[in-house]
């Protein structure tokens, strides 16, 4: 019934985008952003419809958000008949630094005819480029050097010279002074004589922005989110204080995660160490969705990490863990790069009859489970309640489908009798229909 109710609200916020008044509008971004990832699926599912409003509204939410499953659709986006929705799409798939997303840019760089399209994009691989995807640079130096390209769009391209080293930047400013253009002549000679700006903001500016980002108004917290995300590195080590201080503020956690997803793979590498350091269970969790949105996987890996540090923690009397979620959802982004190596703590946290099996902790053994795992997912089976016992039996599914187990395998063979029994509750009845012979065919 929870799960049902938290279905239909969020239909009806995704519906809500669609209002022509601003403030329902800016209620609906402000909690599909808390939502988060739960909303994701649907808010995709908006962009396959025809309220252009929705559409519009919904694509820098899932950039926002940051979720990988946003990335295909804006992709596909970058397709889309009308021109807005392509401009919309070009700019906010800057969020999500990867090479499908290089490439899906220079596509629509190669074959788009309007030039603001064309900007957007180009802006695009900038981004992605102060993301880590180094190969996102190539085709934004042609487009900038190209004399036969539009001046427009070429000037658009200026902004990569801000985030160059100085040495590369003196160069192909050097060359750019005399160019064919005037405009970009101008442009060039303007650059080469003013000094590269200071883009770091004060202390006392970063400290008021942290402080926003708690602000009950979508307006006044959405610029912070944008004014953080500008400063980079510098901004994370403050950001997961902040956090700490608003450690049972959700709002607050979320806001956080977003300004850390936009900082890309290469700038957020410094998040390991914040994981070093942070002990309480709700900033452990944003970071933890921020580390798997980045898809870096030598921070990924670091979740072992903190599995086994959480895992020793002592518990109270009644034996409750309160990072039990917390490590259900390392386990989940080691599970989706395929990686086993905390098998042992999930096996653990499968085998303890303290409390209900975390869902996310099913979610992880369906993408990494054996054989040796089933024992432990039949004998949950047996102590959970309907809802429950749905997750296990697609866990079990998934891993038999995978691992190319059949119903009289021997490691089936081998089972309690209970379990054994918990087995063929989950799965479907064997088909009484004969198998069809070659005789048969042949009558």
């Amino acid at each position: 019934m929870m799960a049902r109710s938290r279905a239909n609200e969020i239909a009806e916020l995704v519906s809500r985008l669609g209002s022509r008044s601003r403030g329902r509008v800016d209620s609906a971004r402000a909690r599909l952003s808390i939502i988060g990832a739960r909303g994701v699926e649907p808010m995709i599912e908006a962009l396959e419809g025809t309220n252009s409003r929705v559409r519009a509204r919904v694509m820098p939410l899932l950039a926002a958000i940051g979720d990988p499953r946003g990335r295909e659709p804006l992709i596909a986006m970058l397709l889309d008949r009308n021109a807005r929705m392509r401009l919309i799409a070009a700019r906010c798939l800057a969020r999500f630094p990867s090479p499908d997303a290089v490439a899906a840019l220079e596509r629509s760089l190669e074959k788009e005819k309007r030039n603001d399209v064309r900007i957007a994009a180009v802006h695009g691989l900038v981004e992605q480029y102060s993301g880590g995807q180094d190969g996102a640079i190539r085709r934004v130096l042609d487009i900038l050097l190209d004399e036969d390209e539009d001046c427009d769009v070429r000037v658009a391209a200026f902004s990569l010279l801000r985030v160059l080293r100085l040495n590369q930047r003196r160069s192909i400013v050097r060359r750019l002074c005399s160019d064919q253009s005037e405009t970009v002549r101008q442009h060039a000679t303007r650059f080469a004589a003013s000094p590269a700006p200071d883009l770091e903001p004060s202390n006392e500016e970063m400290q008021g922005w942290l402080e926003r980002l708690g602000d009950d108004d979508y307006v006044v917290w959405n610029e912070s989110v944008q004014r953080l995300a500008a400063c980079g590195a510098e901004v994370i080590d403050p950001l997961v204080d902040m956090m700490r201080l608003h450690a049972e503020a959700p709002e607050y956690c979320t806001r956080a995660g977003i300004v850390l997803k936009s900082l890309g793979p290469r700038r957020g590498r410094a998040l390991g160490q914040a994981l070093e350091r942070v002990v309480e269970p709700l900033p452990l969790q944003t970071l933890i969705e921020v580390i798997g949105a980045l898809g870096e996987k030598s921070l990924i890996y670091r979740l072992k990490d903190l599995i086994d540090r959480l895992a020793s923690q002592p518990r109270g009397e009644t034996g409750f863990d309160p990072c039990l979620r917390v490590r259900a959802k390392a386990h989940v982004e080691l599970a989706r790069i395929g990686s086993r190596v905390a098998i042992a703590d999930l096996r653990e946290a499968l085998n303890c009859a303290a409390g209900p099996t975390d869902f996310d902790m099913l979610s992880a053994v369906a993408r990494i489970g054996k054989r040796d795992e089933l024992p432990l997912l039949l004998r949950a089976w047996k102590r959970e309640d309907e809802f429950t016992r749905r997750k296990i039996a697609a866990a079990v599914r998934s891993i038999m489908k995978r691992e190319r187990i059949r119903r009289n395998a021997r490691i089936l063979q081998t089972l309690m009798p209970d379990e054994r029994h918990a087995l063929l509750q989950i799965l479907p009845p064997a088909s009484s229909h004969p198998r069809r012979t070659a005789s048969r065919n042949q009558g």
